[in-house]
């Protein structure tokens, strides 16, 4: 205890004291009686400081432990030693040591500053083994009173950059009935705020916990037709944190950015393996789906989108994108069997017709393809084919052109893919980290 009133700006206890202190609050010596008349004269009556001036209270505290952090309910839980101080000249005594009180019921008698935790949704002080506090008092009635309490604080987190996010949440302190100008709490001068130096938050690192003021302007004597409006003290203590990455990337960066990799194996697939090909890519879309969904049920339902989101959404973007690269692919693929199928078509047509018995005129045997030749001093000869047999060759030419367009088409998109697909997801990747890294956020 001894150390944390000189923390905090308080004189210290002199050694002496820690037994004759005690001795005075147990058996109310010299000293501690009339100071004790004195407390039940002024029961529960705040100190006078002097006309039209305010009672000056300065406060401080320690957190022992912080953590608990929980996005869906947007609460932290923190441990701390508060300590308060001011001075109550109806507290004066002569003796030259500090005089402790660990008495609760002379503590209930006192005046005590009305402050609460104005963010905090449920508050409790410790009571084992017995109730944890201290009160000094000097000898000019200067007075250090110390508490330990529990708290379960609201804070409203910004997700947006989530899991790169720094979050800023606070634990805000005002005087309940007393306005400013009666009851003025300040902090400590010196070291306002300490915190243990081994606290580990599985989550978030801690940058920085500092003493600020807000706004504690508010209303007060509320009734039917009327009310006032004054200043309360408003102190704040600002919580900066900073989410580590480490656990969201082994369980949702790196899991994700494997199964778009997965993906592109089907630009390596035979482009006739239709089977194989589908269920890759279908089997990718899933296991994505299923990650994403996985993640979201440990996430507030907030109206914006995270910085999560947009990986996951660029992650399936890449795969669907694969899908619709075989789709197109498988599209070529068919043209190319229909027209390979047609060309062989028109090739068995010409054959039938080459096959095919004509009639006889004038005794001489007339068939559709017809090869007369001529004989010029037996040396020269002509070829006369018939219209139909060159349609028919023509034909089957163009479907196997047609044929080995396709295919060439499906293979060079293929072949495209097979780099343009990791090129484009690198851009993707370092324009996310610059966007979601850089320290200007």
């Amino acid at each position: 205890t001894v150390d944390f009133l000189e923390a905090f700006g308080v004189s210290s206890v002199p050694s002496t004291c820690r037994s004759e202190c005690l001795l005075m609050s147990v058996a109310f010596g010299a000293s501690m009686t009339p100071l004790k008349k004195r407390i039940e004269a002024h029961m529960k009556r705040p100190p006078q400081s002097g006309y039209d001036r305010p009672l000056n209270v300065e406060i401080g505290f320690y957190l022992e432990s912080l953590g608990n952090f929980r996005e869906t309910q947007m609460t932290f839980d923190t441990d701390m030693y508060m300590y308060m101080s001011w001075r109550d000249s109806t507290l004066n005594h002569s003796d030259e040591q500090h005089i402790m009180v660990n008495d609760n019921d002379i503590r209930n008698q006192m005046w005590l500053p009305d402050l609460y935790f104005a963010n905090a949704k449920t508050a409790q002080f410790h009571h084992v083994t017995i109730p944890n506090f201290s009160m000094f008092i000097a000898k000019d009635g200067t007075i250090a009173y110390s508490c330990r309490v529990t708290l379960t604080v609201a804070c409203n987190l910004d997700l947006k950059d989530y899991p790169m996010d720094v979050q800023n949440c606070q634990i805000r302190i005002l005087s309940y009935a007393y306005i400013a100008s009666a009851v003025n709490v300040t902090w400590f001068k010196k070291s306002a705020i300490q915190y243990n130096p081994e606290i580990s938050l599985p989550e978030y690192e801690i940058i920085s916990i500092t003493p600020a003021y807000c706004n504690g302007t508010y209303r007060y004597a509320v009734m039917p037709n009327s009310y006032r409006v004054d200043q309360f003290s408003c102190l704040v203590a600002n919580i900066r944190l900073h989410r580590s990455i480490g656990y969201t990337l082994v369980q949702s960066y790196f899991p994700t950015g494997l199964i778009v990799i997965i993906s592109w194996v089907s630009f390596w697939i035979d482009r006739a393996a239709v089977p194989a090909r589908v269920t890759l890519s279908f089997s990718t879309m899933l296991s994505l789906t299923t990650l994403g969904n996985g993640l979201r049920y440990g996430l507030p339902q907030v109206s914006y989108a995270k910085a999560i989101d947009f990986w996951f959404g660029g992650c399936m973007l890449f795969v669907f994108c694969s899908l619709l690269e075989f789709a197109v692919v498988n599209s070529y693929m068919r043209q190319s069997e229909r027209n390979d199928k047609l060309s062989g078509k028109s090739l068995r047509t010409k054959g039938k017709k080459n096959i095919k018995e004509g009639d006889s005129e004038g005794g001489i045997e007339k068939k559709r393809d017809v090869r007369e030749f001529r004989s010029d001093s037996q040396v020269g000869q002509v070829l006369i084919e018939n219209p139909d047999q060159v349609s028919s060759r023509n034909l089957a030419e163009h479907h196997a052109q047609l044929s080995r367009k396709y295919s060439s088409m499906a293979l060079s998109i293929d072949k495209a893919c097979r780099y343009g697909f990791p090129a484009a997801f690198i851009v993707w990747n370092i324009a996310y980290w610059s966007y979601y890294l850089s320290t200007e956020r």
